[in-house]
């Protein structure tokens, strides 16, 4: 017998709610809700943000702003429906159902996807797209995709997954950027291996090869991407003809050249910096929640810091923190974690500042007990980068001031954001800020902040050189559970014991959960969405 999983992550709507890219194709063509047709040509959208983006390829991308331009560009079997935290949708799959075991999943697919090279859309790429991700394993998106056995095409119209285990997550895993479907006649010939030795990262990085509503025109690294509207698009079409996203560092440049017309969207504001918007004629300001965190990320090798390794002083550093200083410093709406499970994903604790917030007195009992009583020094590293609007040099410059309370001298490093995710992955920095956008909106995501290193490893158990030991196994035993648990009430109970032990002992100062701040030009905008998976829904974007 035949069961459909329920749904995960019930979660509110930042926007009013639209028909997600990729759904209802009958529409095609047709004029939009607001009536404007289509059929209109020479409608630019720009966009002005400060990206994070690595490469454009959907096998590699890793990075919270990738989404944003791999929705736009390819399809997958489900996507997240437009304006939600995370709730997936069909999109290519018209279904799905899931045997006795819960490792097997069936979908059928819709027979009328094209890519944008005009070549028909198969199970056959289904499997290859999905095989190349899964020998790619230096690729951070195969983490995405590591658990799955085998996928098969029966017929032109049906793609079937085996799985490892049951994973109560893989609906919305589906909607994450390692499983979007490429054209596998194009990419092969342009170095793409469904077997290893791939090397069509290049090509992809300037070109796309999917079925989505844009194609990708340029990126220039560092100062703007260009897409450019599919013609054999599939779905339901609006009426932009091309977008283009500038990098602009500057929150102060994106709000000028919104005021003066130069950019339709500012993406990069938060709540205090909107405020220089707040009654501006033709502009609408927009908030909501996202899954985004900001923390700290403390080494666990003593050959990058022996006094920064150790975890009496990593868990001083959380104690010596000013969390509410960083809750003014984000501004309204801002939360901070009570660990590395967000609020939105089933079993989520709350943090109590009032007793699990600043303990100096504390911080320096546990440096006394550490070895360090008179403190030490130490490099902390940040990129030149953002966290909704909040820069990470001044989040460095907050951690200086508090640590140096605690003994704890701290000088600032700051670098490239490309550099900086460089020596993450490569764990070559003691101290340092970082961000985090869950890839898919599940728990299970987030087991990336669980101890691991090596090919079997977790990302920030091999980032923090953080070991799996007869005193953290606990950890992955819990998070088996989790992970193939289908009943919410269990699931919530095993994710709330996880949380209690990682407590206990990590390598992580989680700061903040951000809100979400983006100012339009309601001049020239019609309807503007947001998703937190893919930010913008450029896909859904109408000008007037």
């Amino acid at each position: 017998m035949k069961k459909i999983l329920s749904l995960l992550l019930n979660t509110a709507l930042l926007l009013t709610v639209m028909t997600g890219c990729g759904g209802n194709a009958g529409n095609a063509g047709s004029a939009d809700s607001a009536g404007n047709a289509s059929s209109n040509t020479g409608n630019t959208v720009i966009i002005g943000g400060q990206s994070d983006l690595v490469t454009l390829d959907p096998g590699n991308m890793y990075e919270p702003y990738a989404n944003m331009f791999s929705y736009a560009s390819y399809d997958m079997l489900y996507r997240v429906a437009s304006g939600t935290m995370g709730t997936p949708e069909p999109s290519v799959a018209t279904s799905y159902s899931v045997d006795d075991s819960g490792t097997v999943y069936t979908f059928p697919l819709r027979d009328d996807v094209v890519f944008s090279s005009g070549n028909k859309l198969t199970a056959n790429d289904v499997v290859w797209s999905i095989n190349r991700v899964l020998n790619m394993k230096d690729s951070n998106a195969y983490a995405n995709v590591k658990g799955i056995v085998s996928v098969e095409a029966p017929d032109d119209y049906t793609a079937v997954f085996t799985l490892e285990a049951p994973d109560a997550s893989f609906l919305v895993k589906l909607t994450s950027n390692a499983y979007c479907i490429l054209d596998s006649a194009v990419v092969k010939e342009h170095g793409g291996s469904d077997t290893g030795g791939d090397t069509a990262k290049q090509w992809l990085d300037q070109n796309s090869a999917g079925s989505g509503p844009f194609i990708i025109e340029e990126w220039t690294p560092k100062e703007r991407v260009v897409l450019k509207k599919n013609p054999n698009y599939w779905g339901k079409v609006q009426n932009v003809d091309s977008i283009i996203f500038r990098e602009m560092t500057s929150v102060d440049a994106q709000i000028t050249a919104l005021k003066n017309g130069e950019i339709d969207i500012a993406l990069g504001l938060n709540n205090e910096t909107a405020k220089q918007l707040e009654g501006q004629d033709g502009v609408t300001l927009s908030t909501g929640s996202t899954a985004l965190m900001t923390f700290f990320v403390m080494s666990r090798n003593p050959e990058m810091s022996p006094e920064m390794s150790n975890p009496k002083v990593q868990e001083a550093v959380r104690r010596a923190l000013d969390y509410e200083g960083y809750l003014t410093l984000c501004g309204e709406g801002g939360i901070v974690p009570f660990s590395f499970v967000q609020q939105g994903f089933v079993g989520a604790l709350s943090r109590d500042l009032a007793k699990d917030g600043r303990d100096l007195d504390k911080a320096r009992q546990l440096m006394q007990e550490a070895g360090y009583p008179d403190g030490f020094s130490v490099t902390l590293t940040c990129a030149s980068n953002n966290s909704e609007g909040l820069a990470w040099t001044t989040i460095a410059e907050k951690a200086k001031q508090d640590l140096a309370e605690i003994g704890i001298d701290v000088s600032i490093e700051t670098l490239e954001t490309t550099l900086v995710y460089e020596k993450m992955r490569n764990g070559e920095m003691p101290f340092y800020v970082m961000f985090w956008s869950p890839d898919y909106y599940d728990i299970n995501n987030q087991f990336a902040f669980l101890p691991g290193v090596g090919e079997d490893g977790t990302a920030y158990g091999n980032r923090a050189q953080w070991p799996v030991d007869g005193n953290n196994q606990i950890l992955l035993d819990l998070a088996a559970k989790v992970q193939v648990e289908t009943d919410e009430d269990l699931r919530a109970e095993y994710s709330e014991q996880l949380q209690l032990e990682y407590a206990k002992d990590n390598p992580i100062a989680f700061l903040l959960q951000h809100p979400k701040t983006f100012a339009y030009n309601s001049d020239t905008m019609e309807r503007v969405t947001y998703s937190d998976l893919c930010k913008i829904e450029l896909c859904e974007l109408v000008m007037k």
